[in-house]
């Protein structure tokens, strides 16, 4: 799953584990690899939504 922080307008922010988001009518859905729900967040309180870079991802070689 990816992880992606969200940037609330009270200056808060969270990292939330999720395959993606997607938004719904007022909220985002985050959803899980086995297509189940696992995060509701409120749009109006939202300032962004970034996928943060995979850890795990292969990092490129430079000479």
């Amino acid at each position: 799953m990816a992880r992606y922080l969200i940037t609330y307008d009270n200056g808060h922010d969270e990292t939330v584990e999720a395959k993606c988001i997607e938004p719904s009518g007022s909220q985002y859905i985050g959803w899980a690899e086995d297509g189940s729900a696992c995060a509701y967040i409120p749009i109006a309180n939202v300032l962004s939504v970034v996928r943060l870079a995979d850890e795990n991802a292969p990092k490129a070689v430079t000479d």
